[in-house]
């Protein structure tokens, strides 16, 4: 009850947003390709100035962004597949590319590689469940999603100038939410593989037809 009120609260306050941009002929994908071009120029400009708190702070403003295009879409009554697929599709660009700066910057390769190949396999594993015509697959709760990567990793470069360096295993608070990351995604991406097989099974027992191999 309290969730759906705040989710409710959350939508109203982002409609709002979108209903002033909507006015203006400002488009979703618009919306989207904004978003992304802010996001891909801050995590370069952390290349530059390499301060774990300034791209920590911009990169929870410009990923609250991703709330503005659904609004966009929502209030304009323009919401499209095309749409739908082109916010998900950068959302693995804008992931996949704050990761690789966080890894250039501090050297911790191997958590990044963890986390970012966690958070893509999670994500196919739904896409290809749903490609076999497992759409029930996606149903159900999650454990590690987009939303809670990104905040882990936002709380991890807020905290790490914050606090002790040496706080996690002799490593600071951004290793320690890269690896947090790194292990919740996988479980996710095993959690929906688990879910995925037990839908499709029910199909294959429906049907004799082979399906494709990628």
């Amino acid at each position: 009850m309290i969730d759906s009120l705040y989710r409710s609260k959350q939508d109203a306050f982002w409609d709002r947003l979108g209903g002033v941009l909507a006015r203006r002929g400002v488009s979703p994908d618009a919306v989207t390709k904004g978003a992304f071009l802010l996001s891909t120029l801050n995590s370069f400009a952390f290349l530059v100035h390499r301060n774990f708190l300034a791209y920590g702070l911009l990169l929870a403003m410009t990923e609250l962004l991703d709330n503005l295009d659904g609004a966009v879409a929502r209030v304009s009554g323009r919401k499209t597949r095309y749409g739908a697929f082109l916010d998900a599709a950068t959302d693995r660009y804008k992931e996949s590319l704050s990761l690789f700066v966080v890894a250039w910057v501090t050297g911790y390769w191997v958590a990044c590689f963890a986390a970012v190949t966690g958070s893509l396999l999670t994500s196919y594993n739904r896409a290809r469940a749903a490609v076999e015509g497992a759409q029930a697959a996606a149903t159900g709760l999650d454990l590690f999603e987009r939303f809670e990567r990104v905040a882990t990793l936002v709380l991890g470069l807020v905290l790490s100038p914050l606090l002790p360096p040496s706080l996690f295993l002799g490593r600071d608070a951004l290793w320690g939410a890269l690896v947090l990351i790194g292990i919740l995604s996988h479980l996710t991406s095993v959690q929906r593989v688990w879910r995925a097989r037990r839908v499709l099974r029910e199909l294959d027992r429906g049907s004799s037809s082979p399906f494709p191999r990628a």
